[in-house]
C-alpha cells in the first residue's frame, strides 16, 4: 500500500485552493443529473490543490461552518461536471450551507480523509487533505482565478466533454476559476473572452511579453476550467483576465483578476 503524503514532491502543503458560495437555494433542476434532491439547494464549488482520488471522496469529508457557529454537513459532494483528465480537483458541495443574509457560511474544512490522485503526483504517492480548511467567498462576490497550469500539448487527453486545443499550437494553458463561469445572459464564452485574456511569457532572454491565447478551448462543457491555447514556446508565468465580462451562476461579474502559472505540469 502507498504512503500517504501530507505534502506534495516539491514540499507545497495538500490544500483548499478556494470555496465558493455560489448559489443560496437556487440550484436549478438539471442539478438532480449530478446529485438527486440537488435542485433548490445551496451550491459551493471547492478547489483544491491537488486532483482527487474519486474512491475516497464523501460529502461528509467536509464540514461548513456559518457565521453563527453553526456546522453544516453536505448533502452531495462530486466532481462533476470539471471531470476531464487534470481537472478532478473542484469537488461541488451541494446542501443547506446557512442563508447569505443572517446566516452564511464562512468556512469550509475537510474531516475526512479525503485523498488526492498518485496517478498525478510526481511521487507517486498520494496526499492527505484532511485538516486544510479555507474561508469561503460571499455570495455576492465575483468569480475569479485561482489556478493556472501549464500543459503540455502532448497531455492534453484526445477525448474530452468539451472542447479542445487545434494541432498546430505550441503549449497549453489551463486555468480554473472559482466558481463556472459563462457571459452574463448565461451564453457560452467566446473569441471576445479569448482576446480578453492575457497571458505574460518569458523569452529566451528574459524579458517578459503579453500575448493572446490563439485559441480557447475546454468549453461547452460547463466547468470552472478554460484551456488557453498558445502558438509561442516561450514560458507562460502569469494569467490575467479584466473586470466585468464574466458571471458566475448568481450573475455576480467577475473582478479584475490574475495568477501565476504553475510550471510543474501534470
Amino acid at each position: 500500500m502507498q504512503a500517504i503524503a501530507q505534502a506534495d514532491a516539491a514540499g507545497e502543503p495538500a490544500s483548499l485552493l478556494s470555496a465558493f458560495f455560489g448559489l443560496d437555494n437556487e440550484l436549478p433542476f438539471r442539478a438532480n443529473m449530478l446529485c438527486l434532491g440537488a435542485a433548490g439547494m445551496d451550491g459551493m464549488p471547492v478547489v483544491l490543490s491537488q486532483t482527487v482520488d474519486q474512491a475516497t471522496l464523501q460529502p461528509d469529508d467536509f464540514q461548513v461552518v456559518t457565521a453563527s457557529g453553526e456546522l453544516r454537513v453536505p448533502s452531495c459532494a462530486t466532481l462533476r461536471p470539471a471531470q476531464d483528465p487534470g481537472e478532478l480537483r473542484t469537488v461541488l458541495l451541494i446542501g443547506e450551507f446557512g442563508n447569505s443574509d443572517d446566516d452564511p457560511p464562512v468556512s469550509v474544512q475537510v474531516v475526512g480523509e479525503l485523498l488526492s490522485a498518485a496517478a498525478h503526483s510526481q511521487s507517486g504517492k498520494q496526499v492527505n487533505f484532511q485538516g486544510s480548511s479555507t474561508e469561503i467567498i460571499p455570495l455576492n462576490a465575483g468569480p475569479s482565478l485561482v489556478l493556472a497550469q501549464r500543459i503540455p500539448i502532448a497531455n492534453l487527453a484526445p477525448d474530452t466533454r468539451g472542447t479542445t486545443c487545434p494541432e498546430g499550437v505550441a503549449q497549453a494553458v489551463r486555468v480554473t476559476w472559482t466558481g463556472g463561469v459563462r457571459r452574463p445572459g448565461r451564453e457560452e464564452v467566446g473569441d471576445a473572452e479569448r482576446q480578453a485574456y492575457r497571458v505574460t511569457v518569458q523569452r529566451a532572454d528574459g524579458t517578459t511579453a503579453e500575448v493572446i491565447p490563439a485559441r480557447l478551448a475546454d468549453l461547452e462543457d460547463g466547468d470552472n476550467n478554460h484551456l488557453l491555447c498558445l502558438d509561442t514556446t516561450d514560458t507562460a508565468i502569469s494569467v490575467s483576465f479584466p473586470a466585468g465580462h464574466l458571471v458566475d451562476p448568481n450573475q455576480d461579474l467577475n473582478p479584475h483578476t490574475q495568477v501565476d502559472v504553475d510550471q510543474g505540469a501534470y
